[in-house]
């Protein structure tokens, strides 16, 4: 067997949040990839992956079908729900977030 050397840790996470948009609301499922970037501090690079349990005044929406549905008609009268959805994630996680979130690991923890 060949010898491996290990030249960086990284650890991949998921991490979820609710978030209402008017009537929407739904569970953010999100990703943060926590690496050491080259001055050895932690660092992370959060994207929001999907939604979960989303409903529309009250009633659920069963699958991305209905959800592009809802969307589209929405369009029509000038609404960008998935914009909008998009920008309560970044509301929620901005820098003081992406901070604290990341100050709770230890690379050596990984």
């Amino acid at each position: 067997m060949k010898k491996v050397k290990i030249t960086h840790k990284s650890l991949m996470v998921n991490f979820e949040f609710p978030i209402e948009v008017g009537q929407v609301k739904s569970t953010a499922i999100a990703q943060v990839f926590i690496y050491e970037n080259d001055r050895k501090e932690l660092t992370g690079d959060f994207d929001f992956m999907d939604q979960v349990n989303k409903t529309y005044m009250g009633m659920p929406i069963e699958n991305y079908k209905a959800w592009d549905k809802l969307c589209d008609h929405h369009t029509e009268f000038g609404i960008n729900l998935r914009k909008l959805c998009n920008d309560e994630f970044d509301k929620v996680v901005d820098d003081n977030f992406k901070k604290y979130f990341i100050s709770q690991f230890n690379i050596n923890d990984f």
